[in-house]
């Protein structure tokens, strides 16, 4: 998440605005707007065709959605903030309501990106390893309450600043996620170490399963071309 913009004397932070000329404001402005105008058009394009298509309208293909959703809401919610505070050279201009509203979104829908990958490797796996024993590849409903389920722990990383616990640093020109320790160290493992884990572990599983089954079919293959080649005698 892009969450951290700091003032010109934010001694304790140990940072500066960025002081851009007009043709690098120009060049920045026109890159994030580029990305961001792509990042909207592109995910879209997928939650119209999951919508559209019958063919998509699979209950995996619900994570596709959940994933385009995500991401389109930072383009939407959390990146005109983001162009506007870069064009600045890092300072904020919102103010403190709107700083919150920012860090908050920013948090939830990045969370809810990476947890839907994680999701999605899950998927994959039992899909692979379990295609007739794995309920949710049928069930629309399952597919629904597991994206739920992401939604609500990205909920969680987003709001302890708003409930007392780890506030967020809301100054004149200061719009910075919370430094508490606890909060920094339950955020961060929720929303990256513990999927990217369980990422690794999915696709390495995923990876042997294929190798596995590589392994079989060529062997398959050999006994075959033995068969053929002991009738070919025979005859």
């Amino acid at each position: 998440p892009i969450d951290v913009f700091l003032p010109m004397s934010n001694d304790s932070c140990g940072e500066q605005l960025l002081d851009f000329t007009t043709a690098e404001k120009l060049i920045i402005g026109v890159m994030l707007a580029v990305i961001t105008a792509l990042t909207v058009i592109g995910n879209m394009l997928v939650v119209i065709a999951v919508c559209v298509v019958k063919k998509l309208r699979q209950p995996s293909n619900y994570l596709l959605v959940s994933l385009a959703v995500a991401d389109l809401s930072v383009a939407v919610v959390v990146m005109p903030f983001v162009i506007v505070t870069d064009l600045t050279g890092g300072k904020w201009l919102f103010g403190e309501v709107f700083c919150n509203i920012f860090i908050g979104m920013d948090v939830m829908c990045c969370t809810a990106s990476i947890m839907t990958l994680c999701v999605i490797s899950v998927d994959r796996y039992l899909g692979i390893t379990r295609p007739l024993t794995y309920p949710a590849r049928q069930n629309g409903q399952l597919m629904a309450k597991m994206i739920v389920g992401v939604w609500l722990v990205s909920a969680s990383i987003t709001l302890p600043p708003f409930c007392g616990w780890a506030k967020n640093v809301n100054a004149e020109g200061v719009c910075l996620i919370s430094q508490d320790f606890s909060y920094t160290i339950y955020s961060t493992a929720v929303a990256f170490y513990i999927p990217m884990l369980v990422m690794l572990i999915m696709y390495y599983k995923i990876f042997k399963a294929a190798r596995k089954s590589g392994f079989r079919k060529k062997e398959k293959n050999i006994m075959y071309s033995d068969i053929y080649c002991i009738v070919g005698w025979g005859a």
